[in-house]
């Protein structure tokens, strides 16, 4: 694979991502950074993380890139890598569909939250707008909020606890 990137600071310039997704380029989310992408598409988002494949004919509809963390973009070179790639995008798809497996709502808005933070970090779960993750897991924005609120007083509600246990 090549060791060159085709954005070297682990960052998405969006409109060349696009660009080349639209063309049925074929990348890859580059291991060494724990970071993905939101694909997001006209009635639904996808995620990529690291690396997993992204662009070829699973992405042409793409409208809109949303980095997760740091991101970097590489091309795989061999057909084995790229065969990699794809099964790592199939495994974050699993990933995705995870979060899905309840028939509620908010409970799937808050898996989702819960299985970013762990992969990602707090601040970059919290980076992702309400919209964006309504279309990753299909509810709906204010849904997502709720799930942020709940989240946060459950936080608040260990805080205290854990700093009497310490002391």
């Amino acid at each position: 694979m090549s060791q060159q990137s085709l954005l070297p600071q682990a960052t998405v310039n969006s409109k060349q991502v696009l660009t080349q997704l639209n063309s049925g380029q074929i990348l890859q989310v580059d291991s060494r950074y724990r970071g993905g992408i939101i694909l997001c598409k006209p009635h639904h988002a996808e995620f990529a993380g690291y690396g997993a494949a992204v662009g070829g004919s699973c992405d042409i509809d793409c409208n809109r890139v949303i980095p997760i963390g740091e991101v970097s973009l590489i091309h795989p070179e061999s057909f084995p890598e790229r065969q990699k790639a794809f099964i790592m995008r199939q495994r974050w798809f699993r990933f995705t569909q995870k979060a899905m497996e309840s028939s509620v709502p908010l409970q799937r808005a808050y898996m989702i939250l819960v299985m970013l933070e762990k992969y990602f970090g707090i601040e970059a779960a919290n980076s992702i707008s309400d919209d964006v993750l309504c279309q990753l897991i299909g509810v709906l924005s204010k849904t997502v909020s709720m799930a942020r609120q709940y989240k946060a007083n459950q936080v608040k509600i260990k805080q205290p606890n854990s700093a009497v246990m310490s002391v």
